[in-house]
């Protein structure tokens, strides 16, 4: 199985200031077509702001999105992956403890973010080979099973 450092792409995380606003922040993530911001301060990255922390924090508590900074409502507690990590493990943690964003960090550096769909789409993508090889053998288009 592939690791972690194999499904990142040149397309670099996002990175906003905690004082950014919610709504702000949202525009940036619909703007990018993504569901997670990476939240920096001068020390490096102190959080994560996610559609989810937008729907619990903000929507459901009734806060305003134009004045309130994603600092107040971001995820703090981060789960984070090394690069060389198995990326059946990490897709197995991140859906353990309900988590969709993950960013990567090497050398206490994040470089890349990754979302429980792409673990979950490499997955998928194993499989589907693993059933046309398959296919290929059983109809003797092959010589021998994966």
């Amino acid at each position: 199985m592939k690791t972690i450092r194999e499904l990142l792409t040149d397309r670099s995380p996002i990175s906003v200031p905690g004082t950014m606003t919610v709504l702000d922040a949202a525009k940036t993530m619909h703007a990018a077509k993504i569901g997670a911001l990476l939240v920096d301060d001068a020390k490096g990255t102190v959080g994560v702001f996610t559609e989810r922390d937008l729907m619990a924090r903000v929507v459901v508590a009734g806060l305003d999105p134009a004045t309130t900074p994603i600092a107040n409502v971001m995820t703090r507690d981060l789960f984070t992956a090394g690069p060389d990590e198995r990326i059946n493990e990490i897709a197995r943690r991140l859906q353990e403890r309900h988590i969709r964003h993950l960013p990567v960090i090497e050398d206490g550096k994040v470089i890349g973010m990754l979302s429980l769909r792409d673990l979950l789409r490499e997955h998928v993508d194993v499989k589907r080979s693993e059933v046309q090889a398959l296919t290929a053998y059983i109809q003797g288009e092959g010589d021998a099973a994966p």
